[in-house]
């Protein structure tokens, strides 16, 4: 993990300088309506062009997010003001800043087994018992626990002081609390920090990949929503910390140039991105062609999850379409929540975080260190991934930690070489049946010799 550099471009006024990354700046009150728009500069004007700011500023707007790694901003511009904007050569293009976030009916239960009286200490937590979703795929039996391997949660935020939680560090990319406050006021992001990556210390529930090192990236706020904005801030810190493995259980309905830049980048810089497909249902007739997937799952350079039941069949919620890559546990799982409680969830942004798990399973075990091998564990993960439904509904198949782990590393072309202890088996015995057909020609030949 690298410290990040923040980047101030220049060309900012007074009025509207931009302190630390996912800060607003101070917006001067006016009585026109503003929309929060980003704003794509020219190619190499952002950098190259000291006015390019200065432009926003001349139609009474404010600059309030720059990103190190993606070349345009966030600004609150005068609705009136907006085809002036749009107008000037130096612009390429302005789009809305759309809303994202996760379901407002998402209503986890407690756990009557798991929450002892007075929560808050930890020794007087229940002994451990992994969801039946660790069992199904199989974390529970692997040796890789996602050792030095590090996972951006980009959710609601974790909270830090939870007995099953050790949580690395983060930042807050909200207006709910500072830039240090990635605390979890909500539950969700506890919840999905358990899945991937609840510590294995006999206590209450265990994750997936419970040495993972979990970055709680706080993205929505203490209500469930947020901005594309806010979730690129998020992608632009992990980019910028070498965050490896990037998991998203949110949604959004509209599609955003600006996200699909950020995402083409993270993935071209080595980040593995998942998202949680959706909550929008299905028909239940194994066709995809209702497509209910939400956005950014839809987005090919994207890992999209859908969400099963512990019977083996597509959950009635789950989003279905083409751009679905993996199935995963999602129904009736029990993970952490606030206040050092356990509840049980169900729902796509459930599943995903069990396919995040098993990601930085096989990351751990490659030889290179930080962001790269992304097509490789991809490939891995999708081509290792058990057949349940057999429809399109689950895209390769349901995500197999045991299978995964039984993968030789992948080759430097991105295919996956087959090395599972059976197919190693049943090498060795086709080259001893080999050397033995060899051994038996030889021996036919020299007792010709006789004959």
């Amino acid at each position: 993990m690298k410290l990040s550099r923040r980047r101030l471009l220049g060309g900012i006024g007074a009025g509207a300088a931009v302190g630390l990354l996912g800060m607003p700046a101070a917006v001067a009150e006016s009585e026109t309506d503003t929309e929060r728009v980003f704003v794509h500069p020219e190619t190499g004007l952002l950098n190259g062009l000291g006015d390019f700011f200065g432009l926003i500023d001349a139609v009474g707007g404010t600059t309030i997010l720059e990103y190190d790694n993606f070349e345009f901003v966030v600004a609150e511009v005068p609705s009136n003001r907006l085809d002036e904007l749009r107008g000037d050569r130096r612009v390429a293009s302005v789009e809305d800043d759309e809303e994202t976030g996760i379901p407002s009916n998402w209503s986890p239960s407690l756990s009557d087994i798991l929450n002892p009286p007075g929560g808050s200490d930890c020794f007087g937590h229940p002994d451990q018992r992994p969801s039946w979703g660790v069992e199904r795929i199989g974390a529970d039996t692997v040796e890789p626990d996602g050792s030095s391997v590090d996972v951006g949660i980009l959710d609601t935020g974790i909270e830090s002081s939870h007995c099953s939680l050790s949580v690395e560090g983060g930042r807050n990319f909200t207006d709910d609390g500072t830039p240090g406050d990635y605390e979890d006021r909500h539950g969700h992001g506890t919840h999905v920090a358990g899945v991937a990556g609840a510590s294995d210390n006999d206590l209450g529930v265990v994750g997936v990949a419970p040495s993972a090192n979990l970055y709680a990236v706080k993205v929505l706020g203490d209500d469930g929503s947020g901005r594309y904005s806010e979730l690129i801030a998020g992608i632009d810190w992990c980019m910028s910390n070498d965050v490896e493995v990037i998991s998203m259980s949110l949604g959004g309905e509209a599609s955003s140039a600006a996200m699909d830049r950020a995402i083409e980048a993270a993935h071209s810089a080595g980040h593995l991105l998942l998202c949680a497909a959706g909550n929008e249902g299905n028909g239940g007739n194994g066709s995809c062609d209702a497509e209910t997937m939400t956005y950014p799952a839809t987005h090919e350079d994207v890992v999209a999850v859908t969400a099963m039941d512990e019977d083996d069949t597509l959950a009635s919620y789950s989003s279905v379409g083409s751009n679905i890559d993996l199935l995963a546990p999602g129904t009736g799982i029990t993970s952490s929540t606030v206040d050092n409680e356990y509840a049980e969830a169900s729902g796509t942004s459930v599943a995903c975080p069990f396919v995040t798990g098993v990601a930085a399973l096989v990351w751990e075990t490659r030889e290179e260190e930080g962001p790269g091998p992304t097509e490789q564990v991809r490939r891995i993960l999708t081509d290792t991934a058990e057949p349940v439904l057999g429809t399109c509904e689950e895209g390769h198949g349901l995500v197999d930690a045991r299978t995964a782990l039984g993968h030789e590393r992948a080759d430097e072309g991105g295919g996956v070489v087959a090395g599972s202890v059976g197919s190693i088996i049943e090498n060795i015995v086709s080259g001893l049946e080999w050397i033995a057909n060899q051994i038996a020609a030889v021996l036919e030949w020299f007792l010709g010799l006789f004959r």
